[in-house]
């Protein structure tokens, strides 16, 4: 019988691990080693904030000042307590430094030297973002009192010592080199050896040269030893003959394949304590950035196991053959165990293929999981289990209960596919058809992308062994319908790129004339710019694309991944240079959405939402600005002049629409084709719009509308910087979003002209210099619209490679 054991107290099983000697590092000095992740998430989000914060650091903030003034308050004899703090994080580091090398465990001695190193040089780099120089060194390493250093050299190797040893040692040393850490950082600001933007740019430099080390060389993966694996089934009550690495290893969950004493083959999924970042990281990973089929979405590692016992147990109920739950627990270091009794053989390790009725087995499956609520979202043969002459499914980590009609349709594409690989195409239609009906196979279509697909099933499209597009023509034609057509996609022409490069040529003798542009003054102005705060500069103005990414999710009616729609936005950048209209724009979203089972209504409908969430977040910032601080540009608009002369072509405009509506309306076939048209417009805008009143979507939309306004910003005041003539970030947000309106009402392709102009007469407003500030605009407008294209040209390739447009 299944089941989940549990002591009679109902308390949690905890298997006592503990009693060993206390162990210093996690892992055998043999463990392998892999690239994560979450530490190349872990090496951009550090490098910005502290790009942000160094940016920030000088004039010192109202945060920092309040910060200074409440350790002045505190009593002069807590300096003792302070001082003790201070030395004992230096300690610690010394200690953690000084392990491996005790203990023979050289590749970690390695990484923390190279960090230590690594971690020098950005603090140099910070410091001379600061003042233009780096300052005494062994003061600042060595000091506990004023002046205040920025960043702290003391802080950044202590912590960079700690945070690169952390994937190699146990729990316990991590939370206390991490506290101690911490206290110490504290300690010092307290004692007037660093400020608060000092500290927190100490850390983001130790993270910085932490995760730069673990990307290049690798970091254990923390999993657990199979001694330690064995003993804990052990007293889990499960004995075993034999216990061996699986094969195959599932994304943030370390599987173990074992045979118990009766000979029943058991599979063990360990969430251990220690590979618990490898966990969070490959999941958010997967189920972010590609939005993988089936990858689950639950950080806690005893709430995966509990999510993944329970559907599985409710699979069977509903009468899906699966794996046997044998037992599940958590050990007193926190690692969660759930054993799994496997039934039967994968259908992809199978003889005969699961036999000539897999097709009408696999749909009778499926009917019967959909029946009881719950989408598996990866139905293929690496997870079909064949059982007696039945079909069954396993690992239920990313299945989910109160199934949506878009996971049920995703689970029926799979099925499609799997039936497809293995008996044709053909076959594989009719079982679906007898299965679904027309109606349910039409209602399908729309999915049959190959981003609904899991990896394993897109590998048979890459290798040629399915025709997802001649499987969808197919099916259309059985269920006597018309497949989803796809908008077509405009290709670059020669008329294009000269309607490029003509605007280009008149931008710089337009400005050349009416700034006066002194070449020689301008090109000394670029040759003395600080050049790293130059290359910063062109690192942020790449990541409001990112951010773009963020608010494209938030519009958008289904779920999607966020790797393809970054893409999407490089994407966005090359068409705009190549095929400069709005048309072309409007097309290649509208192909993407489409990829992903998203009407073509609907999707024109989210780029409208996402451009509206554009415009509120432009106009949110431009009040705050205009009505809570004193910036302005000193600009004077003759609006009754400016309406005055529009007028004639308003009026002219207003004629041409009443006399379309006229003729519309007397034509009576027109006439219904427009109004079965709008009908059906606004039916699918209104589905795709009523989705917003989720706030996570709201949220995405507006958050990530902000966040690219700000980085914009953000990029053009490090270029001002950069030459020399700093401005504030709020002069530069004024500034930036004023002249973006205003090139949104020229009909010019990329703002291109309007956009250098306007750029140019605002930050001269603010108090730049002429040619500086021609610099400082041909620089942002070169990193921020005329490179984009070159790696959007690319990203274009990849959408349509891996079928996305």
């Amino acid at each position: 019988m299944d089941h989940v054991s549990a002591p009679a107290d109902q308390r949690p099983l905890r298997v006592d691990l503990l009693r060993r000697p206390p162990r210093l590092f996690a892992t055998p000095a043999d463990e392998p080693r892999a690239r994560r992740v979450g530490d190349a998430i872990q090496l951009g989000a550090c490098l910005a904030l502290l790009a942000v914060v160094t940016f920030a650091a000088s004039p010192a903030p109202g945060f920092e000042r309040a910060v200074t003034r409440l350790v002045d308050a505190l009593p002069p004899f807590l300096d003792t307590v302070w001082q003790v703090l201070a030395d004992g994080a230096a300690l610690v580091a010394l200690v953690v430094a000084a392990s491996p090398i005790l203990h023979r465990r050289w590749s970690v001695a390695r990484d923390v030297a190279l960090a230590a190193v690594v971690a020098a040089v950005l603090w140099l780099a910070a410091r001379r973002g600061i003042d233009g120089a780096g300052g005494a060194r062994w003061e600042a390493l060595t000091a506990a009192a004023p002046p205040a250093w920025y960043p702290s050299l003391r802080l950044a190797l202590v912590a960079t010592v700690v945070l690169t040893a952390l994937p190699h040692v146990t729990l316990p040393m991590r939370r206390l080199g991490l506290w101690v850490v911490g206290a110490g950082s504290w300690a010092l600001v307290a004692l007037g050896a660093t400020s608060a933007l000092g500290a927190v740019a100490g850390f983001l430099v130790a993270g910085s040269a932490a995760a730069a080390v673990h990307l290049l060389l690798g970091s254990s993966a923390g999993r657990p030893g199979l001694e330690l694996v064995r003993d804990a089934l052990a007293q889990l009550g499960v004995a075993t003959r034999t216990v061996g690495v699986a094969d195959r290893q599932q994304a943030g969950v370390f599987v173990v394949d074992a045979v118990g004493v009766t000979g029943d083959d058991l599979v063990v999924k360990v969430y251990g304590r220690d590979a618990q970042d490898t966990a969070v990281g490959a999941t958010l990973w997967r189920r972010v950035w590609y939005r993988e089929a089936g990858s689950p979405l639950r950080v806690g590692r005893l709430q995966q196991v509990e999510h993944e016992a329970f559907l599985t147990l409710f699979a069977r109920q509903a009468g899906v053959a699966s794996d046997h739950v044998v037992t599940a627990g958590a050990t007193a270091s926190d690692d969660a165990l759930l054993v799994l009794r496997r039934r039967g053989v994968l259908l992809a390790e199978a003889d005969d293929g699961g036999g000539p009725d897999v097709p009408a087995g696999v749909w009778d499956l499926l009917r019967r999981l959909h029946d009881a609520g719950v989408a598996h979202g990866q139905v293929d043969d690496r997870h079909l289990l064949v059982a007696d002459g039945e079909l069954g499914l396993v690992d239920f980590r990313g299945a989910t209960v109160a199934a949506t009609d878009s996971q049920r349709r995703t689970d029926e594409l799979q099925a499609l596919v799997t039936t497809a690989h293995l008996v044709g195409s053909d076959r594989a239609v009719a079982a679906a058809l007898d299965a679904l009906g027309p109606d349910e196979l039409t209602a399908m279509l729309p999915y049959v992308q190959r981003v609904m697909l899991t990896a394993r099933q897109r590998r048979w499209v890459a290798d040629g062994e399915v025709d997802i597009d001649g499987l969808r023509t197919a099916a259309a034609t059985t269920a006597d319908t018309t497949p989803p057509d796809l908008i077509e996609l405009r290709r670059v022409t020669i008329g294009s790129l000269v309607r490029f490069v003509l605007p280009v040529v008149a931008v710089v003798l337009l400005l050349s004339e009416l700034a006066g542009l002194d070449y020689g003054e301008f090109a000394n102005q670029v040759q003395d710019s600080t050049w790293w705060l130059v290359a910063v500069g062109f690192l942020v103005t790449q990541l409001p694309r990112f951010s773009q990414a963020i608010s494209t999710l938030g519009a958008s009616p289904v779920p999607l991944p966020l790797g393809p729609v970054y893409a999407l936005q490089l994407a966005v950048s090359y068409i705009n240079v190549a095929i400069p209209t709005g048309v072309a724009r409007v097309a290649v979203n509208v192909r993407f959405f489409q990829r992903h089972g998203v009407p073509p209504a609907a999707a024109v409908a989210s780029g409208a939402i996402d451009g509206f969430g554009g415009f509120v977040a432009q106009a949110a910032i431009l009040a705050g600005l205009l009505l809570f601080t004193g910036a302005s540009l000193d600009v004077d608009v003759d609006a009754q002049g400016a309406f005055e002369s529009a007028w004639p072509m308003l009026a002219v405009a207003l004629g041409v629409a009443a006399t379309s509506i006229a003729v519309v309306a007397a034509v009576g076939r027109w006439r219904r084709f427009v109004v079965g048209w709008a009908g059906r417009l606004g039916r699918e805008a209104w589905q795709a719009a009523s989705g917003l009143r989720s706030p996570r979507r709201v949220a995405q939309l507006l958050g990530g509308n902000l966040a690219t306004e700000v980085l914009f910003a953000l990029a053009l005041a490090t270029f001002a910087r950069a030459l020399g003539s700093p401005v504030g970030l709020g002069t530069a947000l004024l500034v930036n979003i004023s002249v973006a309106l205003l090139a949104g009402l020229v009909p010019v392709p990329g703002g291109i002209g309007v956009a250098e102009g306007g750029l140019t007469f605002g930050l001269v407003q603010a108090g730049v210099p002429e040619e500086t500030a021609l610099a400082t605009v041909l620089l942002y407008r070169m990193a921020s619209f005329y490179l984009p294209p070159t790696w959007g040209f690319f990203a274009l390739r990849w959408l349509e490679r891996n079928e996305q447009l």
